[in-house]
């Protein structure tokens, strides 16, 4: 039996990683992990033990101290070969199972408690902040919001004479002979005693799950969370004409609360916990306090609240509707400011939030027409085309003056495709861009081709609306902004688009979606998965002797910020036309009331799916055409007889598949997203199959490719792709060696190649 050594901190088994070899330890420390725990393996003590059943590793064993470990071949087919005719380690291996079981079960218990312990305390959560929105009227769709986590009942079903059993086991095999036994017995009793173990440590993740479950409700990276409905609640009660401040205490007290149960559950070093809690600070600090505004301040301020009285009068005198709209529109306004519920979902407060919806557009229609074009327009105009602002009562007066100063200094950039919705409209208007997609997949082109084809356009007709940009800017207000400004907002049901103070859950400065956050984000995104947003092109130079070359060129999206208060991204087309190297088009609300990070991580996850059924067409499901899709599709179609996942695999994968309601799409989001977040650090959360797929298609950039390399689990898939890319570099490093021996300058283009294939 040989020795292995094992410098400190190397990884000796993975989940998932098939077992070749039990080590016992001779000397150092290994530290076993396993649902969010560890335990210590010390001198005795053996490596893998907990895999005997069924030759696969479930839990993570790593070496805390360099170590020397005895190899024990093992295959679960062949069990009673493991000591071969030496029984001198057998009382290693059953004292060892022991004190592992102990631990485990030790494990169990305490996560048996602290998910009870979590459980009432988002009930009590959740009662109280039901109890606030009816007394305080926030609206009973908000009080509902989240999906309701019962108290924990595992599927796995452990016996409780478990403990019990192994307890009494313990005491009758410390006094048995070892040497006298068979060793079908012992090999026998420890793969059986493995399942056990495997079924604990299952009860024990499943626990951890459920315990992750109620603290993503509490606070998450993504979606609506608790921690965001209490603070928009504690904004919006200090924030009141007559502000609620002993009611704002109270839920300030639960906050900080919430924030201590989270910490007691090691959310305190999660970059997201730390930068929610700074913004809850600084939102406190704000509400808080009162600074004094000198007179300068003072008289800017009134100067302000002097041009925003009168808003809609003002806007409507600009606009020059028609008399019946301008009347329509003036009653539903006085209808809506009257509700006391405008997120209500009784069917008169639905037809009041309709009808005011289809004036709104009517008046923004008329109102664009006047300003495009003009170089001058008037601030409260931009805050209509920018925010939908429209009544300073409505906006409330604190948000009003907001709205009023960020209207000039808008923080967009379209030189780096960040675009408020005017300023998108202005760029077809210019015929810098063209109109979008409607919600039939159909382009401005083939929007004209359909008419005329139904006989409602000639082809005189075709011709000139197809030159016409001012027509090009009316497709785009008629067959896309309703429906994006709907669906950025989120809450379709009580969508209204008429900004709103109710609407606005936490500071508009936060909230705030600017150029500089966004090429943040996509720069951190693009850092982890180098690849992304490259499209592969023809390049040709037949002056320097290149026919033909394919080449990957970065083409970065357009966001387009829709005038709303809003919780969604969407990802609305990923090319313009049927050119594939133009940009890809993101629709976002202006005011983003959830997490920026994790919503452009989303729309890259959809970006990535919808470009490569692009490329693939019909055959974007066919895994005979290998392609990010293809191979994805396969692998959750046909999951149940793919013989490299285990069971657990298996049943998560199902449960997967139910929550994403059988879309393959947004499968690969969830995976997308885990793989963004979680496995660009290091920290597993994929199945070996998924993952494969994923680095095959979306592989990390160099430096974190280097510091994963020394993970067994991506030492496979790393080796395949350095294989792939040294070819690809090989033949670019050919192609420019041939052009400098011909006395050739190499073409801008293959030495950006070059760099790419580096990355």
């Amino acid at each position: 039996m040989a020795i292995r050594e094992v410098d400190q901190g190397k990884i000796i088994y993975v989940p998932g990683q098939k077992i070749e070899h039990l080590y016992l330890i001779i000397k150092g420390l290994v530290e076993v992990n396993f649902a969010g725990n560890s335990y210590s393996l010390h001198t005795g003590d053996v490596v893998g033990l907990c895999g005997m059943n069924d030759n696969e590793a479930f839990l993570e064993y790593k070496a805390a101290t360099k170590c020397s470990l005895m190899e024990y071949a093992y295959d679960s087919k062949n069990a009673s070969g493991l000591f071969g005719g030496n029984t001198d380690s057998v009382k290693y291996f059953i004292s060892s199972f022991f004190r592992q079981i102990n631990a485990m079960l030790g494990q169990q218990k305490h996560l048996k408690v602290e998910c009870t312990g979590l459980y009432e305390y988002l009930e009590g959560c959740n009662r109280e902040y039901r109890s606030m929105c009816e007394k305080f009227q926030f609206g009973t769709e908000e009080a509902v919001s989240f999906q309701y986590i019962d108290v924990f009942a595992s599927q796995k079903k452990i016996p409780g004479w478990l403990n019990g059993y192994y307890a009494t086991l313990e005491q009758m095999m410390s006094i048995w002979d070892h040497n006298k036994t068979d060793m079908d017995f012992v090999c026998g009793f420890l793969c059986r005693a493995a399942k056990d173990m495997r079924d604990v440590a299952d009860l024990c993740n499943e626990m951890l799950d459920y315990k992750k479950q109620i603290c993503r409700t509490l606070l998450c990276e993504d979606g609506p969370d608790m921690f965001g409905k209490y603070t928009s609640a504690y904004y919006r009660l200090m924030k009141r004409q007559n502000p609620e401040k002993e009611a704002a205490a109270a839920v300030k007290t639960g906050i900080k609360d919430m924030l201590m149960q989270l910490e007691n559950q090691g959310y305190g070093e999660k970059e997201f916990f730390r930068q929610r809690k700074l913004e809850f600070e600084r939102l406190v600090e704000s509400c808080e306090s009162h600074p004094a505004e000198n007179e300068q301040d003072e008289e800017r301020v009134g100067r302000q609240l002097a041009e925003l009285s009168g808003s809609m009068d003002k806007i409507l005198a600009y606009a020059g509707c028609s008399k019946e709209v301008d009347f329509a529109f003036r009653q539903n306004i006085l209808k809506y400011k009257k509700l006391t519920n405008r997120s209500s979902t009784d069917e008169s407060v639905r037809i009041i939030r309709h009808e005011l919806t289809q004036d709104f557009y009517q008046v923004y229609v008329s109102a664009l027409q006047q300003s495009i074009g003009q170089e001058e327009i008037p601030t409260l105009l931009k805050m209509f085309f920018n925010f939908g602002y429209v009544d300073e009562e409505l906006a409330g007066q604190q948000n009003a003056l907001y709205l009023y100063q960020m209207a000039e200094h808008l923080p967009t950039d379209p030189k780096v495709g960040v675009f408020s919705f005017y300023e998108w409209m202005q760029a077809i208007y210019r015929g810098d861009k063209e109109p979008s997609r409607n919600e039939f997949d159909m382009d401005y082109a083939e929007y004209l081709r359909d008419k005329k084809r139904n006989g409602k356009i000639t082809q005189e007709e075709e011709t000139e609306l197809l030159k016409n940009n001012s027509a090009k800017v009316m497709y785009e207000l008629e067959n896309v902004f309703p429906l994006v400004n709907k669906v950025t907002y989120g809450r379709i049901s009580v969508f209204c688009p008429v900004f709103s103070e109710h609407d606005v859950l936490k500071p508009l400065d936060t909230a705030l979606v600017s150029a500089e956050k966004i090429m943040k984000v996509m720069n951190e995104v693009r850092k982890i998965d180098y690849s992304v947003y490259y499209r592969q092109t023809l390049y040709s130079d037949p002056a320097v002797g290149i026919a033909r070359e394919l080449v990957d060129v970065e083409i970065l999206p357009d966001f387009i910020l829709t005038p709303n208060v809003g919780s969604r991204g969407v990802m609305w087309q990923e090319i313009e036309g049927k050119r594939r190297t133009t940009p890809a088009r993101m629709m976002c609300s202006v005011f983003l009331v959830e997490d920026l990070t994790m919503t452009l991580v989303r729309l890259t996850a959809e970006y990535r799916w919808e470009m490569c059924k692009r490329v693939q067409g019909g055959r974007w499901n066919d895994v005979s055409d290998p392609s990010l899709t293809s191979e994805y599709f396969d692998y959750v179609q046909f999951y149940r007889k793919n013989s490299e996942l285990s069971a657990n695999a298996k049943e998560k994968l199902k449960n997967d598949i139910l929550k994403a309601r059988n879309s393959f799409k947004e499968m690969f989001v969830r995976d997308y997203l885990q793989w963004i977040l979680y496995e660009s650090n290091g920290a597993p959360r994929l199945n070996k199959v998924a993952r494969n797929i994923l680095f095959t298609y979306c592989p990390f950039g160099k430096g974190i490719r280097e510091k994963l390399g020394i993970n067994p689990m991506y030492k496979d898939i790393m080796e395949r792709y350095d294989t792939r890319m040294g070819q690809k570099k090989h033949r670019m490093e050919n192609l420019c060696q041939k052009l400098k021996a011909q006395g050739k300058s190499v073409p801008e283009a293959i030495e950006k190649q070059r760099e790419y294939l580096e990355m």
